[in-house]
């Protein structure tokens, strides 16, 4: 019992940490651009292809990332994909020209996009019983730990003019942990058991299409494509452009930032918080909970001024019931996917993100682009909160998925 508490407590640090170099780069090139852009001689339409690139990437990396682990395993993926993401991100720092820049910063997002599913699938199966939602978010926060680091590491840099130092620290840091995971990370013994199993059957071939709609899983697929993208769009909407709509109602920069910081550590203490109470009490309420939450939080926040505190102790809230209820339906994803195609299906709903991740935005800016202001882009934000909420309590709510999502969780 001891040695597989060890192994399932190994897998859920290094996960914790590949969420945590992923909540690094999300923010990297976002607190670098101010530096980079003057020595680069970047407009702004060149500075939006480049911060673009690596949600591409992303996406692209999601989907290759989950199919491949169907086939190579979680563990071989996992260590490849950190391995790319951290060379190109050390690849960042030395590159001249806006061309290769741009496909510099598409080919580090493949690396990273690629290690999300892996991430899942491995936390996931991992772990099983009591508490397994909470040891899923517990892997997934490090996201907004990592964002918090990068801030202060920026902080640093921006003293220093040496934008370089955010991409030094991003490149060695995963490429450290690549190797770590080579040593002592395990193969995940659900995935080999599957796999030894369809190898003494038939030969095993990996249908990504049956995977995600075959044997009643089409409504499943459907409706956590669905909440994947709407709070993807919503969590790097506010990732990207929180700073700057709190600067729009009077803030200083000095208060934006710090509040974007205070934004991303409180999140993630809510967030387990949340995942913990799903555990105990496993339903829609606690789900309902989280996206009731979330859309009373931009309410709040549009309704009120400049005062810090207030202002922060809302953000508190709303980081807390937008990741806790990213995390909670990752942690449920798995289970809707038997094992041997669980990293097309975390995959596909991993893109789906990525598809809300580039949306949300251009969203922002479209919004802001048309004279309107920050209030304008937080009331947008909650008929999609509405529809991330409904797609998956009508999920929850259907007694064929629950019963699909419990026999296909081993």
């Amino acid at each position: 019992m001891a040695i597989a508490d060890r192994r399932v407590g190994v897998t859920l640090a290094l996960c914790f940490m590949t969420a945590l170099m992923e909540g690094m780069d999300l923010q990297s090139m976002g607190v670098a651009a101010p530096l980079m852009a003057p020595e680069f001689g970047l407009d702004r339409q060149q500075l939006g292809l480049i911060l673009s690139a690596s949600p591409f990437g992303l996406l692209l990396g999601a989907i290759l990332g989950g199919r491949l682990a169907d086939g190579f395993g979680r563990k071989a993926m996992l260590v490849a994909t950190m391995a790319i993401f951290g060379v190109f991100t050390l690849v960042t720092a030395v590159v001249r020209g806006v061309e290769v820049l741009t496909v510099v910063r598409f080919l580090t997002g493949v690396g990273l996009g690629g290690a999300l599913p892996n991430l899942l699938a491995l936390a996931s199966e991992a772990v099983g019983g009591d508490g397994k939602v909470t040891k899923v978010v517990i892997s997934f926060a490090g996201m907004p730990i990592g964002g918090a680091l990068i801030s202060l590491i920026s902080a640093v840099a921006a003293t220093q003019h040496q934008w370089r130092i955010i991409f030094y620290v991003g490149g060695i840091a995963p490429l450290a942990l690549a190797a770590v995971m080579m040593a002592a990370l395990p193969e995940s013994r659900g995935f080999q058991e599957a796999k030894a199993a369809a190898a003494a059957g038939t030969a095993l071939k990996i249908d990504s299409l049956k995977a995600l709609f075959g044997d009643g899983r089409t409504f499943a697929t459907l409706c956590l494509w669905v909440c994947c993208l709407c709070l993807n769009l919503v969590s790097y909407l506010l990732l990207n452009w929180l700073p700057s709509l709190n600067i729009s109602k009077g803030f200083t920069p000095a208060q934006a930032s710090s509040l974007q910081t205070a934004f991303n550590f409180t999140s993630c203490f809510g967030a387990i918080a949340l995942g913990w109470l799903m555990d105990v009490r496993p339903g829609k309420l606690v789900l309902g909970g989280c996206f009731a939450g979330l859309a009373l939080s931009f309410v709040a926040l549009a309704a009120t001024g400049s005062d810090v505190l207030l202002t922060g102790l809302i953000l508190t809230f709303t980081g807390a019931f937008l990741y806790g209820g990213i995390y909670i339906v990752y942690g449920l994803i798995p289970g809707f996917y038997p094992t041997l195609v669980r990293g097309v299906g975390a995959g596909s709903c991993f893109a789906a993100g990525r598809v809300g991740s580039i949306a949300g935005p251009l969203l922002a800016a479209a919004i802001l682009g048309a004279g309107r202001g920050a209030n304008d882009v937080l009331q947008a934000l909650l008929p999609i909160t509405v529809l991330a909420g409904a797609s998956i309590i009508a999920l929850l709510w259907r007694p064929t998925s629950n019963a699909a999502a419990a026999a296909s969780s081993t």
